[in-house]
Order: C-alpha cells, then structure tokens, then sequence
C-alpha cells in the first residue's frame, strides 16, 4: 500500500514537473504592439525638442508614466478603442511624453508649471507661439470620471485630427 502511494505521488510530481517546465518553453516573451520606451519624448528635454520645430508645427502630447495605473489605462484600453474607432495610426500623431521619472521622484508639479497640466495622463496641443512653447488646448484625466474614448475622440476632433 505504501509503495502505490509513494509511485502515485512521484508520478503527480512528474506530469506537474512536465506542465511546469512546458509552459516555460512555450510562453509569450513579449507583446510585438507594445511601442520600446526609447520611443517615448523625455520630459528633460521636450521644451527643447518642441523649439526646435518651429513655430509652424503643432504637436499633440500624451503625458505617460509606465507606473501609474490609470496612464496604462488609458494607454492599453482607451487609446487602442479610439484606434479602431477612427482607424487612425494614433501612435503615429500622438508623441507620448514619458514622465515616469517625475512621478518617482514625486515633481509631478512640475508639469502644471512648465505646462498648465495639473493631473496626468493628459493629451496636449502644443506650439510655439512667440518663441515660447503654448498649449493650445488639453484634455487631463480625472479619477473620479476616467477619459473614454469618446472623450479623446472628441479631443482629436477639436484638434482638426479626425472628421468624425
């Protein structure tokens, strides 16, 4: 009897052995959708980068921290709904600003000084007006009534972006 147990019990932790180092092998590495963050604007550097261009050129900012729940959110759900919704390459008009590193180092306030941005994620149009960097108009989270895509689709609309 104890023998049949023994096997039973070494046989068990075989096959959960097998299924383990299986499911090793063959699981997902990475998402082929997800943008490399090297992609991402740096904040640092971003006032520098939107004088550069000129005072012709209006750019439309996604201000994101990997950290932050809601900017996944928005980033994963909403912003791939409006992709489908408007068959626009959003990744393509929208330059997403990586503040992760002011959320970590908790200057989060520094966005409502350089950019009139009190709650994050948030969307932007900004151009150089007068040699300065201006934001023309912004669309910012809020926790209590989390952005739809209805909300940015009506942001991109605003924006002359989409006609729908």
């Amino acid at each position: 009897m104890f023998k049949k147990v023994v096997y039973s019990l070494l046989c068990l932790i075989a096959v959960y052995s097998i299924a383990v180092v299986a499911f090793r092998i063959y699981e997902p590495k990475t998402d082929a959708n997800v943008v490399e963050e090297s992609a991402y604007l740096d904040y640092d550097s971003l006032k520098e980068y939107i004088l550069s261009t000129g005072e012709s050129v209006t750019h439309y900012l996604f201000f994101y921290s990997r950290n932050d729940n809601d900017c996944v959110y928005v980033k994963n759900t909403v912003l791939a709904s409006v992709t489908v919704d408007t068959q626009l390459q959003i990744d393509r008009i929208i330059e997403t600003v990586d503040i992760t590193a002011l959320q970590d180092n908790m200057l989060t306030e520094k966005l409502a000084a350089d950019w009139g941005i009190q709650r994050y994620p948030a969307f932007a149009a900004v151009s150089v007006i007068d040699g300065e960097p201006t934001v023309l108009n912004s669309l910012e989270y809020d926790g209590e009534i989390p952005l739809t895509p209805a909300d940015v689709e009506t942001w991109l609309k605003e924006n002359g972006l989409t006609s729908n």
